[in-house]
């Protein structure tokens, strides 16, 4: 039992490390696309981009507040084509 622990612990860790790696462009995903938050795909670019600049302005949800304070216009419009609905 105790080296199952010692297993499940270790791989949960490396799924964590995937995941941080596969989404350092842009740390939206991690929990945008885990059912933590709303889908991102299921949003329009658009809509992205205008309730991610509420955010900027210190409206909303305080952890997103922080997560978004640091982008650029260019890097929002960027992430929210690329994460957004097709």
């Amino acid at each position: 039992m105790k080296q199952e622990k010692k297993f499940m612990k270790k791989f949960l860790i490396l799924v964590f490390a995937v995941s941080f790696l596969v989404a350092y462009k842009y740390n939206c995903v991690l929990c945008h696309n885990c059912g933590i938050a709303k889908k991102l795909d299921t949003m329009t670019a658009e809509e992205i981009i205008k309730k991610t600049k509420e955010y900027k302005t210190g409206k909303g949800n305080s952890m997103m507040v922080r997560a978004v304070e640091d982008l650029s216009d260019e890097e929002i419009k960027k992430a929210a084509k690329e994460l957004g609905k097709p």
